[in-house]
């Protein structure tokens, strides 16, 4: 009995070091990690799940903001086409963080499997600054077999306690979620529970027409995701019609890989908006004027973006997003998205959002839509919403793409 604890023992100890020597190989930053723009945690190889706490530093000079986001990693571990979208975990935040807690990232909406997270830093009048750790496992939904049952007291000889003991003390990626989380089994059929009144719309935005609403805590099966890369949903009612929602408003469940992709119908033409009265306080964001630097985007070159935007309301309004989006132009097919951080602006006040770097790396010599919308998710309550989108479209000559 002592020989077969000491060759568990052994085995887990051989396991471990494996484990730290893969860590080791796929740190994503080669070189010195710059200890004022870095992810400290999680490590490598981490095991995630529920409400995760990630920690670093945010604290170049000259930074405008940072912000968190992910994307699954391929079968073999392999990055993703460049191409392929980055999914936010926070807003961009202006205010600069030395070793504290960068953002909190929400892993329960998404499907367990292998992911990267990176960070991003924005520097007036440079190029962002990176910090990438992969691979990342999220497993919200952990197997039968993870669970280690803990022995019956005087049954272990003391040289398989010691190994059991030393096994619980060094592994730190095993963390039991709630016991109202725990699913009896995984049920990898795609699906949405409404955490609110959620509005059921035609398209992916709030620009589309809401003709349905889900009620608090209902269940309704996912047929589809947004082609343009937005997060919405296409979701099946229980009298037949079909619909998109937010993700901003419901919870995901089951394996989001079995969704096709499915290609939105066309923005509704504007309608003359009938007269309703002036709430007596509300913001009214605007999208105004806008320009590139350079002036002229290069394929396969990081670019910025810079956005007026101006508040025509008579309350301040806080601080939310603008979601920028690159099309190509002939067929209306997504390319790229990125983000930018709106600070508070106070009524009658214009200020200018920027940098915003983007890089399309995509059909170049071509004409490409760039859709930039104020505020996607809808957080803030203005009294309109039709003057939230400015729409530009450039060529994107050649240049280093091969």
């Amino acid at each position: 009995m002592r020989l077969k604890s000491l060759f568990l023992f052994t085995l887990f100890l051989t396991f471990s070091l494996a484990l730290t020597v893969q860590a080791q190989t796929i740190q994503p930053t080669p070189g010195p990690v710059n200890t004022d723009a870095n992810i400290s945690w999680p490590p490598p190889v981490y095991v995630l799940r529920g409400q995760f706490t990630v920690r670093g530093s945010a604290n170049l000079p000259n930074m405008v903001s940072y912000y968190l986001e992910f994307r699954p990693l391929a079968d073999d571990l392999s990055a993703p086409n460049p191409a392929a979208p980055w999914f936010p975990v926070t807003v961009p935040n202006p205010a600069a963080v030395k070793d504290d807690v960068l953002g909190i990232w929400d892993t329960t909406p998404w499907p367990d499997g292998v992911y990267e997270l990176r960070l991003t830093l924005n520097l007036r009048g440079a190029d962002p600054v990176y910090f990438r750790v992969a691979p990342l496992r999220l497993e919200n939904n952990p197997p039968p077999f993870a669970i280690t049952p803990t022995p019956a007291i005087g049954l272990i000889e003391p040289a398989a306690a010691t190994a059991t003991a030393l096994a619980q003390t060094i592994r730190p990626t095993v963390i039991a979620p709630p016991l109202a989380a725990t699913p009896t089994a995984f049920d990898a059929t795609p699906r949405v529970v409404s955490r609110t009144n959620a509005n059921v719309r035609r398209g992916d935005s709030t620009l589309y027409e809401a003709f349905a609403a889900l009620r608090p805590g209902q269940e309704v099966p996912v047929i589809g995701i947004s082609s343009f890369g937005t997060g919405w949903y296409l979701v099946r009612l229980p009298d037949g019609r079909q619909g998109w929602v937010a993700p901003s408003v419901v919870e995901f469940f089951g394996d989001v890989a079995r969704l096709p992709r499915v290609d939105p119908p066309p923005p509704p033409t504007p309608t003359p908006i009938p007269f309703t009265p002036t709430p007596a306080l509300a913001p009214n964001l605007v999208a105004g004027n806008f320009r590139f630097d350079p002036p002229s985007p290069q394929c396969g070159q990081t670019f910025n973006i810079y956005l007026d935007v101006a508040n025509f309301g008579n309350a301040p309004s806080p601080s939310t997003i603008v979601l920028v989006q690159d099309f190509r132009n002939a067929d209306g097919s997504f390319q790229t998205s990125t983000i930018g951080g709106i600070p508070p602006i106070q009524p009658g006040q214009t200020i200018n959002v920027g940098p915003i770097p983007l890089t399309v790396a995509t059909w170049y010599n071509e004409d490409h839509r760039l859709v930039m919308t104020i505020d996607p998710d809808n957080a803030v309550f203005e009294t309109t919403k039709a003057d939230n989108v400015k729409v530009a479209i450039y060529n994107l000559p050649k240049a280093g793409c091969p």
